[in-house]
Order: C-alpha cells, then sequence, then structure tokens
C-alpha cells in the first residue's frame, strides 16, 4: 500500500484544472423587514413596535466573479422605516404611526466564495451603501380616543384635543403627516453583510438568491431637525413646559431584505491552469538478501 499512494499522487496531480470568470447583468425583486431603532419612540408610552413588511427592493445587479472572489453592485429601490401600533391609556389598540422613506439604493459589494463549483457560487458578501432619499414622512391614524404623551412632547391645541389628569382625549384622525421629508437627510450610508448564491443554468443565464442585513451608520434625520428634539421650544407639554414633536433619542434604520433575481451571463470565460506534477518519489529498493552466512549446526 505504501509503494501505491505515491503512483496514485501522482496521476491525481497530472489533470488540468480550470478558473472561471463570470461577468453577468440582470434584475431581481424581493421583500425587506424593516426595523427603525429610536430611543425617543421607544420611551413614549402610545407607541410599540410592529412587524412591517415592505415589498422592494426592485432593481438591477451587475457581477463579476473571479476564481473565489467577486465584485457585486445591486443599484435599487427600497423601501424602509418600520410601523408602531399606537395604544391608549388602558392598552387598547387604537391606531399606527407609520415610518417611510423611499431611496435609491447604490451599493458597491465584495464576494467571497464559501463554495466556488462551475455552475454554482455561494457567496458571503460585505458591501458599503450610498442611499439617497427620493420621499420620506411619518403619518399617524388613530380613533377617538385617550392617550398617554409623556413629559416634553407638545399636546397638540386643536380642537378635539382635551388635557385631563390621566391623559389627553385626541380627536380621530387620517393619515396626519406628522413630520414631512425636509426632516430626513437627502444622502445617508449604510453598510451591508450577508449571502449569495449564484447558480448558472448554462453558459447564458443564471439565478441569483440574496439574504443581507443592512445597518445605518448615521442617524436619518437632519442635524436642525434633532437639535429641535433635544432643546423643545414648541407648544406645552403635559405639564405645561415647553415640548417638542417627540422625545429624543438616537435613530438607525436596519434592514433585513430578501430577494430573487435572474441575470444573462455577458462573458464566460474559461481559463486552463495547469497543476505542476511533482517528481515521483523513488519507491524504496528491497534490501538484498545475505547468502553468505552458512547456516548453524541442526539448521
Amino acid at each position: 500500500m505504501k509503494r501505491i499512494l505515491p503512483y496514485l499522487f501522482f496521476v491525481g496531480s497530472i489533470f488540468p484544472a480550470f478558473s472561471q470568470h463570470v461577468e453577468s447583468v440582470g434584475v431581481f425583486g424581493g421583500f425587506n423587514l424593516p426595523f427603525t431603532i429610536d430611543a425617543g419612540i421607544q420611551k413614549d408610552p402610545r407607541y410599540f413596535s410592529k412587524l412591517t413588511f415592505r415589498h422592494t427592493p426592485i432593481g438591477f445587479q451587475y457581477s463579476y466573479d473571479f476564481v473565489g472572489y467577486g465584485f457585486l453592485t445591486t443599484p435599487c429601490f427600497v423601501s424602509t422605516g418600520q410601523q408602531y401600533i399606537i395604544k391608549n391609556t388602558i392598552g387598547g389598540e387604537v391606531g399606527n404611526r407609520e415610518l417611510r422613506m423611499n431611496y435609491i439604493h447604490v451599493p458597491a459589494a465584495l464576494k467571497l466564495h464559501v463554495m466556488d463549483l462551475s455552475f454554482f457560487r455561494l457567496s458571503m458578501v460585505a458591501s458599503v451603501n450610498l442611499d439617497y432619499l427620493l420621499s420620506g414622512q411619518e403619518t399617524i391614524s388613530h380613533f377617538n380616543s385617550k392617550l398617554r404623551y409623556p413629559a416634553g412632547v407638545t399636546v397638540p391645541t386643536g380642537p378635539g384635543y382635551e388635557l385631563t389628569y390621566d391623559g389627553v382625549f385626541v380627536p380621530e384622525v387620517a393619515n396626519e403627516v406628522y413630520v414631512t421629508k425636509d426632516k430626513f437627510k437627502s444622502l445617508t450610508f449604510s453598510a451591508s453583510v450577508g449571502f449569495r448564491a449564484d447558480f448558472d443554468f448554462n453558459e447564458d443565464w443564471s439565478l441569483n438568491f440574496d439574504a443581507r442585513g443592512t445597518f445605518g451608520i448615521t442617524d436619518p434625520r437632519t442635524s436642525d431637525y434633532i437639535n429641535t428634539l433635544k432643546n423643545p421650544t414648541g407648544g406645552p407639554d403635559i405639564n405645561g413646559n415647553p415640548g417638542a414633536p417627540d422625545l429624543y433619542g438616537q435613530r438607525r434604520d436596519i434592514t433585513a431584505s430578501f430577494y430573487l433575481g435572474i441575470s444573462r451571463i455577458v462573458k464566460f470565460k474559461k481559463e486552463f491552469v495547469p497543476k505542476h506534477s511533482p517528481k515521483m518519489p523513488k519507491a524504496d529498493a528491497p534490501k538484498p538478501r545475505n547468502y553468505s552466512k552458512k547456516p548453524g549446526k541442526g539448521g
């Protein structure tokens, strides 16, 4: 057996290997689950987070894969922002607050292939992203009810609003704009990590699946609006002190995205990479027998 193994190694090493360069362009669509981490909203007794689905991203993709790694960009339209349930003073659900921001999302991603076959690639993906705001606002809808406003938040004084010892009576409103687009930054940056699978049907078409988490690097709101929240100068709160539209707290947007795409392979190149054959190891020569030794007596 020891003599056979070196020969097997030698035979296996002389077979050629092929590396692949695959360039593709395509389209994709999917859905995302946005999570808005806002310390101010979390402290407000009126609001409770709600699992939210958005039917985006939708966009284009360009990929260039080498052996072991690749580059990818997926410019797309994406809608983010979470919904919150509004509850009255006794815990009943009476409405919702919706945060919605629509962006053009432009990532520059690096792919590291975990599995790199001739027809299938499984990759870890990491990217930095530029996000351009198309539209953004926060709206409120609720029934006639009594809400518990926190100290520091302005109590509206319009028709139907009445401050009492244990809350504020509020009228019915539908999709009332609470925060407008000008309170959000036009350009923001984010970072993403995730996985991607590329399955090549043939040398012309590829099916792609992507799962990625995106994390906002900075607060999406403008510094002027943040200062308004930090230093209330608006109408009175429940204690008669100057109030602000919301309690201040740092905000970050986190999005989990899942999408399916199809790509046209525009370049499929195989390169011959010969393997260097090691020198065939020499087998141990058998030791010669010593025939000069005479057998002993009685042998």
